[in-house]
């Protein structure tokens, strides 16, 4: 097993729910004395629900997007086609959806919606989701935000657009070796789209499409992350001449949690987490990082309460490991 991992991800499931953490990233645990649970877990593991399928392609198709408008101006490409773009992404989550649908999960698979899992669907929940994705991409190009990447495109900045078809785990890497007590932490970060310009100017935009937040003011950690991971890449925490602007934007609503980046953003996201981990190590052999060996899964408790249980995509096999651990 590799090294520990934080993200903001992984901290939100263990504050949200221990024993959604131990199945999603431990559950390897089980294997040796529960197979047939273990099993199960693990295919449950590469299941995504509706919504973060959704999230999923509304990053891919802004991506493809962008990727065609960097083309178009940097390359003298064709103007991109928002309804090739459109089709295309259609179509594939029509092939992907029937896939979904004609799983039967007794076995690994390599896609699957949990609401197929659980047979809680029919084709007609694929059209909403398409609708959202397109509505969240037509939002965006009618917005500002498109304004400013493309005049940034045409000033030939440095540029970066992710790509979540061919996703790099090399450049998501965060080198954290040098900040004492994340030695040996595993932390990936990449926003969905960035640019440099002049020596030290920098502009991070990340989509968002989900659940907004009551709270659409400020600096997000994530956002932080991605600062701290570009003063990094220079050997550094400290801000000093560095400009960086951070923008986590809400689709299609445009809401936006935004603002330049202080040293207090730095330090305060190092801090976090240097916290979190410590709280992360609580629930490995000898808070051994490097070793990254789970506790029983036991020691992982189950949340009070039964809303956040409902949508689970573990609740099957958390209740059958439930009943497991009530009869030891």
């Amino acid at each position: 097993m590799t090294s520990l991992s934080w993200s903001n991800t992984r901290i939100t499931v263990l504050e949200y729910c221990q024993k959604k953490y131990f199945f999603t990233y431990y559950s390897d645990g089980l294997k040796r004395k529960y197979p047939e649970l273990w099993k199960t877990t693990k295919i449950l593991r590469k299941l995504k629900s509706l919504d973060m399928w959704m999230g999923e392609m509304t990053h891919k198709i802004l991506s493809l997007y962008l990727f065609e408008l960097k083309k178009h101006i940097l390359d003298n490409g064709p103007i991109p086609n928002k309804n090739a773009i459109i089709d295309l992404v259609s179509k594939g989550m029509e092939e992907t959806f029937a896939i979904s649908k004609a799983n039967d999960y007794t076995d690994f698979v390599e896609f699957g919606l949990s609401e197929h899992f659980y047979k809680e669907i029919d084709d007609s929940a694929l059209a909403p989701v398409i609708q959202k994705i397109v509505a969240n991409l037509e939002a965006f190009i009618a917005s500002d935000y498109h304004k400013r990447i493309e005049q940034r495109f045409r000033k030939g900045h440095h540029i970066y657009i992710e790509d979540p078809r061919r996703p790099n785990f090399e450049m998501m890497k965060v080198d954290v070796r040098h900040i004492p007590g994340l030695e040996n932490i595993s932390i990936l970060a990449s926003p969905d789209f960035g640019l440099m310009f002049g020596d030290n100017n920098y502009l991070i935009l990340d989509w968002k499409s989900g659940k907004e937040s009551l709270d659409v003011s400020g600096i997000t950690d994530q956002l932080r992350m991605y600062a701290l991971k570009i003063l990094l890449k220079q050997k550094n925490t400290q801000i000093e001449n560095r400009h960086i602007d951070v923008y986590e934007v809400y689709l299609p609503s445009l809401h936006e949690k935004s603002g330049t980046i202080q040293q207090e953003d730095i330090d305060n996201i190092i801090t976090k987490i240097l916290e979190d981990v410590e709280y992360q190590k609580q629930f490995l052999v000898e808070q051994d990082a490097e070793r990254n060996q789970p506790l029983n899964h036991t020691a992982f408790t189950r949340t009070s309460s039964g809303k956040k249980c409902i949508g689970c995509t573990f609740r099957s096999v958390c209740q059958q490991l439930k009943e497991v651990e009530s009869a030891e």
